[in-house]
């Protein structure tokens, strides 16, 4: 097997001082029931941005402005296969969510909250790029 570099882009949706966090569905393969933040896979000839966009809508069925990137990281999921993660700040103000089949459930958390709910990795890097402070701002 080949080495490959996977480009994955997230959204920190924020509405009203909280932030949108969804919940794995148990069937999926990877991280079945952890929470997290909505985004995926780009795909080739797509403008990051846009393909935030289309996860959001394909994922949780609502429209998305996307307004800055909050930080950039990479980590290896086995010894042959890296992700490069793009984690965006979005706002909305839509509420009307509609999960597909990847998620089982869905909250608003405030800044506080999420820290409680995101895997240990996660909630590191948002500390490291003051992800929490920018939601409380």
């Amino acid at each position: 097997m080949e080495n490959k570099i996977i480009v994955v882009v997230k959204g920190v949706i924020a509405k009203n001082g909280k932030a949108l966090i969804v919940k794995r569905s148990s069937t999926e393969e990877v991280d079945a029931g952890s929470w997290e933040t909505v985004g995926g896979k780009i795909e080739f000839g797509e403008v990051l941005e846009e393909a935030l966009i289309r996860e959001v809508k394909e994922e949780i069925g609502i429209e998305v402005n996307v307004e800055k990137l909050l930080f950039a990281t990479t980590f290896f999921t086995d010894p042959l296969r890296q992700i490069v993660l793009l984690t965006y700040l979005c706002r909305t103000t839509d509420d009307q969510i509609k999960l597909s089949d990847e998620h089982s459930d869905y909250k608003w958390v405030t800044s506080s909250e999420l820290r409680n709910y995101l895997p240990h990795p996660i909630a590191n890097d948002f500390k490291k790029y003051s992800v929490f402070e920018t939601l409380e701002s």
